[in-house]
């Protein structure tokens, strides 16, 4: 009797994973288990598609130019930021959604470490984001590719199922959208990696127009301009020093990486809607001045003709093209 109880138990407790498992193979929600497709990927995970993408196609195009950092990245056009470097460069946006200190070192040293000349660097720092606590989320936005983490297949598996177990439902209509050949806009340059599907056709000698309408729905630019209706100066706030010990040996190592490749690089602390977002701290603004030089350090935190207007972002955080054309603009010109 004993023995069957336990065999019932189990089963209970069993048989519902099982499914799961099954259903999580069988659909692949987040396109990590099959050989990586841009038929059918996810930018679910931007960190596991940026790797994904360069692993597959460094070999052809043997990348020596990248551009680091998060969500926010998206501002940015590697076409046009190439029209800035010397011929020979090969452009590539490394990109992670919520990409971390940790995240943009990994990247560096694998590249270093892979056999890439790292010619031209653009490293874009978010306040507080690069520098938060939890420098290796586990959410599925979030999650670091096991080739840059350290971790086995299989953790890194395991932690995309424990997501997926959390609200299957949700992911297994993912899967079906983008399954329908009517629904999917492939949203990422295939070579660049850049965030857009006509990033190669943009005219780089014209910059973007500024109203960022056109890269949000209109849903969200509601939202957007209803959070902020009653923003004033009272609003606005310095950010707490974020870089700590840990950190400063991170940026100094990336440092080191650079003067070894010998670099052309800009480290740039992103601007975002200054009514609700903090500039960066004057220590924190010191310390990448110290360790990258003053020349290559560019801040556009806090206040200022950027920031304060609404039409140059889709939401409080992400800017527009057109702020990305006027950065690569400003920090190449100002030389």
């Amino acid at each position: 009797m004993m023995k069957r109880y336990l065999i019932r138990i189990l089963l209970f407790i069993g048989l519902p994973i099982l499914v799961l498992l099954a259903v999580y193979y069988i659909t692949d929600p987040f396109k990590t288990l099959r050989p990586f497709s841009l038929q059918y990927f996810d930018d679910t995970n931007r960190d596991y598609l940026s790797t994904e993408l360069f692993l597959r196609n460094d070999s052809v195009y043997h990348y020596n130019s990248f551009i680091f950092g998060s969500s926010r990245c998206c501002g940015f056009n590697t076409y046009h930021w190439k029209h800035y470097l010397p011929e020979e460069s090969r452009q590539f946006m490394f990109q992670a959604w919520g990409e971390t200190l940790t995240g943009i070192e990994e990247k560096i040293d694998y590249i270093d470490h892979n056999g890439n000349e790292i010619n031209n660097a653009f490293v874009l720092f978010d306040i507080p984001g690069t520098f938060a606590k939890d420098q290796l989320p586990k959410s599925v936005v979030k999650i670091k590719h096991y080739k840059f983490s350290g971790q086995s297949k299989l953790a890194y598996q395991s932690q995309l199922f424990y997501q997926f177990s959390q609200k299957p439902s949700k992911w297994v209509s993912s899967v079906i959208q983008y399954r329908n050949p009517t629904m999917v806009e492939f949203p990422v340059d295939s070579i660049s990696n850049d965030w857009g599907p006509k990033s190669r056709l943009v005219d780089i000698y014209r910059q973007p127009q500024k109203d960022s309408l056109s890269n949000c729905t209109a849903k969200s630019r509601a939202v957007f301009l209803k959070q902020i209706e009653h923003k004033t100066d009272d609003d606005l706030q310095e950010s707490e020093p974020l870089i700590n010990e840990k950190f400063y040996k991170q940026l100094t190592h990336i440092k080191d990486v650079f003067d070894k490749h010998q670099t052309d690089y800009r480290v740039v602390v992103s601007p975002a809607y200054c009514y609700t977002h903090p500039s960066i701290n004057p220590k924190d603004l010191a310390i990448l001045q110290d360790i990258f030089g003053k020349d290559k350090v560019f801040d556009y935190s806090g206040k200022n003709d950027m920031t304060t207007d609404c039409y140059n972002f889709s939401d409080p955080n992400h800017f527009g093209s057109s702020v990305g054309w006027q950065i690569i603009e400003d920090i190449y010109n100002k030389q």
